[in-house]
Parts: C-alpha cells; structure tokens; sequence
C-alpha cells in the first residue's frame, strides 16, 4: 500500500507540475501583413471583450470574471514586460493557447478559453502573437483572484484538464464547402461559441451533448445557436450578419448583456 501511495503521489505532483519557459527580450519585428492578420485573429478570439475592463487601458485585464467558483480577474496581455507578456516567446505563448500553462508554469484557469483555443493553427496562434508583442506596453499588476475553497488551490486545474483538455487543431472536413468549414473554425476555434452558449456542467465544463443549446453568463440567458433559421421567427443570413454588427435587425432585438460587447 505504501508503494501505491507513493507512486500515486509521484503521479500527481508530476501531472501538477509544469515548467517554466526561459523569457526572452520583447520581439518588436513583424511583418505588416502578419500583423493585419493578427489583428483580425485577436478580434475574433474576443480577447479584448474580457482582458479590458471598463475605462481600463485596452487589454490591459483587471475584469472581474464571476463564476460559480469564485471572481477571477482577466490578466493582462499587453507586452509588459513586468505585468504582461513582453517576455513571452512564441512557444510559451502556444502553450498557454492550447495547454493553459502559464510562462512561469502557473496552470491557468478556463475561464480563459484553451479549451478551445488549441484548436486554432499554429499560424493563426503566430499572427496573434505577432499583434499583441507589437501593442502598446501597459503596466497593470494582475489583481487578486477570489476563489472559493478548493479551487483557490490553483494546480487542482491539472486534473479538470486530464478530464476535458482534448482535441486538435480544426482540419476542414471532406464533402462541406470552404465556407462551412471556414464557420466551422471560427465557432469551435477563436470564437469559442460553446463557451456561453452551452450549458456547463456541475465542475464548469461545457456538456457536449447539449453544444450550442444555450447557457447562462452573468445572468444572462445566452440563446441556443443551432437551428437558428429553422425557427417560428428564424434569421436570414443578412440579419444575422446584422446582429453580430451590433445592428437592429427588424423582428430580433440587439445583442445585450455579456454578448453586446462581443458583437
């Protein structure tokens, strides 16, 4: 038994336990047309929806993220070298996109949306870099995370990830046209759709059986997306085009709450 225990405990340490990556000098050159791709990537990941707070510097965090687990405040991804990520390199921060693994090792929380996000190219991860590296510095010290007991305790995060942290990088499937697939990579990839409009389950993942049938954000009751033109009152593609701009669409409200700011 004593064996067992021991071995059992090597076993989660070792799954607990991650290292850090060097930190490298801020990188300052990039290509124009990376950056420009970049910057649609960034828009699409949503990022500035919540590492922004109200009147805070853009991307700079400090929003209050409220869980059922606690309050979290978003970090901040401005290439700082102090407070950010102006010592990341390129592979520390595509560990943190498809792992959820901090450049110091710290496990990061799924609130931030690795889960989905390692599904992204590398490409795309590469461009994303290349735009925030290249953004104004901001000195913004993360603030204090309040957790509720046990998942205060910050490496339990490694066993919620031996659970749900699956997949690969999207690859367009056969027989569905360039369009469709192109959909589908924003939605499961950079949009990560799934992350308000589905359900949870009772240790914060999302229930794949019920993908994309509506969840709950904030208070906010975050509408089903599937068989949207299929409804009593269904969108044509224009008015949804239109919503997703913030517009007022004839018959459908605008987006409000958590989603207004990601329209």
């Amino acid at each position: 038994m004593a064996v067992v225990a021991v071995l059992g405990l090597i076993g989660a340490v070792w799954l607990m336990w991650r290292p850090a990556i060097a930190p490298i000098e801020r990188p300052t050159l990039f290509d124009t047309a990376q950056l420009q791709r970049g910057a649609r990537v960034v828009e699409a990941g949503d990022c500035a929806v919540c590492h922004t707070r109200p009147g805070g510097e853009y991307l700079a965090g400090g929003l209050p993220l409220v869980t059922p687990f606690g309050t979290l405040y978003s970090t901040n991804i401005t290439p700082d070298v102090e407070t950010g990520i102006g010592q990341w390199s390129l592979p520390a921060f595509e560990r943190a996109m498809r792992q959820g693994i901090a450049r110091d090792g710290h496990l990061l929380y799924p609130a931030f949306p690795y889960v989905h996000y390692r599904r992204m190219s590398a490409a795309d991860i590469a461009d994303a870099y290349a735009y925030l590296m290249s953004g104004p510095a901001v000195h913004a010290p993360a603030e204090q995370n309040q957790m509720n007991f046990p998942m205060n305790i910050r490496p339990l995060v490694a066993f919620w990830n031996l659970l749900f942290l699956h997949g690969e990088p999207l690859t367009p499937l056969a027989g569905r046209s360039e369009a469709w697939n192109r959909g589908r990579y924003l939605v499961d990839g950079p949009g990560h759709c799934a992350g308000c409009h589905s359900p949870l389950n009772l240790i914060g993942a999302e229930k794949s059986s019920e993908y994309l049938q509506g969840g709950s954000v904030d208070g906010w009751q975050a509408p089903a997306l599937v068989g949207m033109g299929q409804r009593s009152t269904p969108r044509r593609r224009e008015q949804r085009g239109g919503y997703l701009r913030a517009e007022i669409v004839e018959g459908h409200g605008p987006p409000a709450g958590p989603g207004r700011p990601v329209a």
